[in-house]
């Protein structure tokens, strides 16, 4: 059901312009670890009334991740499900809500496909990134459609300091290599950092199990005048992928399946900050993607030849303005203006049977206007913060969506020093996502009539800390409701034929645990726990399920660090990562139904040894290991696509 509400609020949210203020980076040291995602402006993330995780660069580089992956499974309430080997479709789930309903932005830019609406995470490496802010719950007030689960941002590197350059190579089993140049640094009034890498893994499986990896990034930074700063952003992927499993469904591999994609990011953007209390930023941006994939050989299976290609494109305009009235509160405001562009064209010869020609296609684009308001309040020496916020986005393809929230949290500090302190918080969102240019306009399947799907989220939590760093534990308790599901409807029994249509609704509760302990400075211990409880059901009275999220998630992770080893400048750095998957239902390619896919462990370890160089060029030298799957386990991720055995690998990273 559309909601449509009058132009007062959409006069309130105009007042100010701009995008954020992303001071994060100056008052790094300051406030500790900064967030951006949860309020569009910097905040400590112990004072965040939501619930966000933030994944860094030093957690990225511990692990020696060649995806961002390994980090995504460590945290509360996401689900990662990849469809076999490295570089494969790989879908996230975030409190239980569909992959199209996660929002996934690269340094502020959203990425989801207009055509499919999720985002394929299976070839984004964590090169150039800075840290990963991952938020759980409905942000559907401050980013508008998609954000129904939560929203995950990556952000690239500030070049800062001595300019600097590395080198990274490895080598592993599966005919595994990496190869990346790096560099970072300051220059008078210029930050600069970027990288360049290569990838490829020759695969695990018999044939066409192969996947290879370009990507390159680059930001910039110029303090033009004081408190002003031009901002350039620039990421390039080209990656491809073999489809073994392409013809699953048949029971046999695919020899030459194959699933290409490039995309690249532009981002320029301005900010300034004329007096204390004021912050302003304008931003532009394009987001390009190209995906293709072939599958030339089904003559010989008696399916279908196909070749698909599915060029993308967003184009966003964004402006907020930030006003901090001292310790009182801080206002935020800002407008949006999104084109989304898709041009999908997929022919297929038809072997078995007429038509022996399948044309399927079709152009399509979408103009999104949108403004938003939040007010923080700080009380009680910002021990008391309350938050609210609405949003309005006009969308010409259905119409316009109001959506609304608020949260407070509560510290107390027991003995003065925040050592021993306990923060409450809680919170309620409203969320949407717009039907995707597929559900919409793809060729027998979309319906031009659909509504957006709607939902509203409560969530709770308490914060305990014991003894400052040494002990923290963490609990939250959500519950979202979920309306106006797209769901396929059979419509044509004769040629099997679906229908898109809004007939579903999901309840969704679950609760996160976390705790973290440090019993001795070098060792860190971490854990999660997450139970998710759902109802499924849509207006036709049929119940369903939501595949391939499980009931039950847990990780842990240890971690030891200690320098001085065998000499006063080396360093070594040992952690071990567990990760447990409870039983959940998924649909079987070679049964034709859900089914149930069985519960896994799953154990990886990494270690790192280095040391300085005393030479005026090369400075430290880092020797490291990494190995996946350490137990060999035989598990799937998504049903009947076999994910990886045990694999490792070795390299070393020269810093100049």
């Amino acid at each position: 059901m559309r909601r449509h509400h009058g132009w007062r609020s959409i006069a309130l949210l105009i007042a100010f312009l701009g995008l954020h203020t992303a001071r994060a980076e100056e008052r790094e040291q300051e406030l500790g670890t900064v967030v951006v995602t949860a309020t569009r402006t910097e905040q400590p993330i112990e004072q965040a009334n939501t619930s966000i995780s933030v994944i860094t660069a030093d957690e990225i580089e511990s692990r020696h991740a060649d995806t961002i992956l390994e980090p995504l499974r460590s945290v509360p309430g996401v689900d990662v499900s990849q469809s076999g080997s490295p570089g494969t479709l790989t879908s996230v789930f975030i409190r239980g809500a569909d992959a199209d309903q996660t929002l996934v932005l690269i340094d502020g830019v959203e990425a989801n496909s207009p055509t499919l609406g999720d985002f394929n995470f299976g070839s984004l490496n964590p090169d150039n990134v800075e840290r990963i802010e991952v938020l759980r719950g409905a942000g559907g007030t401050l980013y508008g459609s998609e954000a129904v689960g939560g929203v995950i941002n990556v952000l690239t590197k500030r070049g800062a300091g001595p300019p600097q350059f590395s080198l990274l190579n490895e080598g592993g089993n599966g005919a595994a290599q990496r190869h990346r140049f790096s560099l970072a640094g300051a220059q008078g009034l210029l930050g600069f950092s970027g990288s360049v890498s290569y990838q490829s893994v020759g695969g695990f499986r018999p044939v066409n199990d192969d996947y290879n990896n370009l990507t390159a990034s680059m930001r910039l930074d110029a303090d033009l005048i004081e408190h002003g700063t031009l901002r350039g952003f620039f990421r390039y992927e080209d990656a491809t992928v073999g489809l073994f499993n392409n013809l699953n469904y048949l029971s046999r591999p695919d020899p030459n399946a194959r699933d290409s994609d490039e995309r690249y990011l532009f981002k320029g953007e301005w900010e300034h900050r004329p007096v204390d209390s004021f912050t302003y930023r304008l931003a532009g941006s394009v987001l390009h993607d190209s995906e293709t994939l072939t599958d030339p050989d089904a003559a010989t299976t008696g399916g279908f030849a196909v070749r698909s290609r599915i060029p993308t494109q967003i184009t966003t305009g964004e402006a907020q303005a930030t006003y901090y009235a001292g310790s009182v509160g801080i206002t935020t405001s800002g407008v949006e203006f999104k084109e989304k562009e898709a041009r999908p064209q997929s022919l297929n010869v038809n072997f078995a049977g007429p038509p022996p020609l399948v044309d399927q296609r079709f152009s399509a684009s979408r103009s999104i206007y949108a403004g938003y308001l939040q007010q923080q309040l700080l009380l009680l020496d910002e021990r008391l913060i309350g938050t609210g916020g609405v949003r309005v986005d006009s969308d010409e393809g259905f119409g316009r969506e109001v959506s609304a929230a608020w949260s407070v949290g509560y510290l107390q500090d027991w003995d003065g020093t925040n050592r021993w302190s306990s923060r409450i918080k809680g919170s309620y969102a409203e969320g949407f996502k717009a039907p995707t240019f597929n559900e919409l306009f793809f060729p027998g399947f979309g319906n031009p009539h659909l509504d957006a799907e709607t939902s509203s989220e409560y969530d709770g939590g308490l914060t305990q800390r014991l003894a400052g760093e040494q002990l923290l534990l963490d609990y939250t308790y959500f519950n979202r409701r979920t309306k106006n599901l797209i769901q396929p409807v059979l419509t044509d029994p004769v040629n099997f034929r679906f229908t898109a249509e809004n007939i579903g609704r999901a309840m969704v509760q679950g609760h996160e645990t976390g705790l973290a302990w440090q019993p001795i400075g070098d060792l860190v211990l971490r854990g999660s726990y997450t139970y998710l409880d759902f109802h499924v059901v849509n207006t036709l009275g049929t119940p369903g399920t939501l595949a391939r999220r499980p009931h039950n998630r847990m990780s842990s992770s240890a971690r030891y660090q200690h320098a001085g080893i065998a000499r006063t400048d080396d360093a070594i750095d040992l952690r071990a990562d567990v990760t447990y998957v409870g039983d959940r239902a998924d649909f079987s390619p070679t049964r034709g139904r859900l089914i149930n896919n069985s519960n896994y462990y799953v154990v990886g370890a990494a270690a790192t040894y280095s040391f300085a160089m005393p030479g005026p060029w090369l400075r430290r030298i880092a020797l490291y290991t990494r190995v996946g799957n350490l137990f060999d386990r035989n598990y799937e991720e998504v049903l009947d696509f076999k994910s990886p055995p045990i694999h490792f690998v070795a390299g070393t990273t020269l810093t100049f």
